[in-house]
């Protein structure tokens, strides 16, 4: 098993309650609120994949006038205060919709907390799991003080084989490079080569695919939600134009059914032998009630597209899905669920050829096809000399 560190999180609570307002990307505002009922008497497990919050820039093109910035007072890819509240209301919703099923005692044999190695996604998952664990009385170690320590769990990148899949599987990097010379490729970077080279020019960022405009429109929204100007020269393709191309640059990641299968299938793999372990009474430790991973917008993408539900929209932060294993009259079935932007309105997602409570079997049957049998020899690739690709930014 490849190893893993452990986090005990521990971060300022901030100080918010349950009808504290949900911040949208526009800088509008809604009530905490939860639309979607759930029968929490015949709730047995919940799988929760999250994007991370709101964050400053991982990186930044060659001619970018802020460059030199730190970024004050985050740093480079860290969780803005937006962010953070936006992330703290996510844990609320959470604890306002299963509060019957989780209990208010927090043990780690109940919750399953995971990450992936980026320092936004380690610190989501300190303040989401700091709002759906506050401490109960008995559980208090300082009178005044709504927090207590959460497990927390993660794999170096080179290790991750569930959330964040680069360097981990030779053949899923081969496989993605393939996809730069597919016929729709070329066909949009052709219809862009002169955005291309506008882009390249100003931005000093060699512009060649989607991916690469993808690397610069995060880094100009991420700017602009600090209130940092966008630059006079992309003002007239920000954002639409970039962000649809940037969109597209999704789809390459899960592109075939191969990709699909070695991106999302892990992860798809492990939410069903889980469900199945629970509904068949092996599930170990046998309390374990929720699992909770956070990510990124890919993960998402490469989930949702190996489920066949993604709708081809970017996944905002905050993106939340749902996965809830129910028991009903000895029948067991699946309900998955979407809280995503502009509004995060609680969505039912339906697998197709299921119905939106979708029975265990047949959920597990669909999936078939993009679950990996023997992981580690999938992704080996034949040629010996073969090196992977830096891997893109997270």
């Amino acid at each position: 098993m490849a190893s893993f560190k452990i986090i005990c999180a521990s971060l300022a609570v901030i100080g918010v309650t349950a009808g504290s307002p949900l911040f949208n990307s526009d800088g509008t505002r809604h009530l905490l609120i939860n639309e979607t009922k759930v029968n929490q008497d015949t709730l047995r497990q919940v799988t929760i994949l999250m994007r991370h919050g709101q964050r400053s820039p991982v990186d930044t093109y060659p001619n970018d006038p802020n460059i030199n910035s730190t970024m004050a007072p985050y740093g480079w890819g860290q969780l803005t205060n937006k962010g953070r509240l936006n992330v703290y209301d996510q844990g609320l919703y959470l604890r306002n919709r299963y509060d019957k099923f989780l209990g208010s005692d927090y043990n780690p044999d109940k919750f399953w907390l995971q990450s992936s190695s980026a320092d936004r996604t380690k610190m989501t998952a300190m303040i989401l799991s700091s709002a759906l664990w506050k401490p109960n009385e008995k559980q208090t170690f300082k009178p005044g003080m709504e927090w207590q320590p959460i497990v927390l769990h993660y794999w170096p990148r080179s290790e991750d084989h569930l959330l964040i899949i680069w360097n981990a599987c030779p053949k899923l990097t081969m496989e993605r490079m393939k996809v730069e010379n597919d016929t729709k490729v070329k066909k949009i970077n052709n219809e862009n080569h002169k955005l291309y080279q506008l882009l390249s020019k100003h931005s000093g960022w060699p512009m060649k695919s989607p991916g690469d405009v993808a690397n610069l429109y995060a880094t100009l929204r991420a700017e602009e939600e600090m209130g940092i100007s966008i630059p006079y020269w992309i003002q007239p393709y920000y954002p639409e134009k970039l962000k649809s191309i940037a969109t597209f640059s999704y789809s390459m990641n899960c592109y075939n059914e191969l990709l699909r299968r070695l991106a999302g299938g892990p992860f798809v793999k492990k939410l069903v032998n889980k469900m199945m372990d629970k509904a068949s009474g092996i599930l170990k430790p046998k309390d374990r009630k929720m699992f909770a991973y956070i990510a990124h917008d890919n993960t998402l993408v490469n989930v949702l597209s190996a489920l066949n539900i993604w709708d081809g929209k970017d996944p905002d932060y905050n993106c939340m899905l749902m996965i809830e294993l129910h028991e009903d009259n000895e029948k067991w079935n699946v309900q998955l669920f979407e809280r995503n932007s502009p509004d995060y309105r609680t969505r039912p997602l339906t697998i197709p050829g299921c119905e939106t409570i979708c029975p265990l079997d047949e959920f597990v049957k669909l999936t078939t096809s993009v679950i990996p049998i023997n992981y580690d020899k999938e992704c080996k690739v034949d040629d010996p000399n073969y090196i992977v690709p830096p891997s893109p930014p997270a």
